[in-house]
């Protein structure tokens, strides 16, 4: 995948399946531990949702998750070139929408 200086292969692909699975209305926690192996830790998961509340990345139900994914990595570089990221809306917010 691009941008591995930014974000690991495996960070990135937990992002993709959190977006796929809040996507589908799914148990978030719960499908992303089927889908990936080794299965990630709670905390893991919880902070891609904080991630996906922070005002830069802004996410919306149905978004394509690479769309979202280029999203974090600009914000990343953003706050390496010494930005700020707020957040957005609260992690409850985001996962009781869907």
């Amino acid at each position: 995948m691009e941008d591995e200086h930014l974000m690991l292969a495996e960070q990135q692909r937990l992002v993709l399946t959190v977006v796929d699975a809040l996507n589908r209305g799914t148990d978030v926690h719960t499908a992303v531990r089927a889908a990936l192996a080794p299965p990630p830790a709670s905390v893991d998961v919880d902070a891609v949702l904080r991630i996906l509340a922070l005002a830069p990345v802004a996410f919306q139900r149905g978004e394509r998750p690479a769309a979202v994914l280029a999203r974090i990595l600009t914000a990343i570089e953003i706050y390496a070139e010494g930005g700020e990221l707020a957040p957005h809306q609260s992690v409850d917010e985001i996962d009781d929408r869907f």
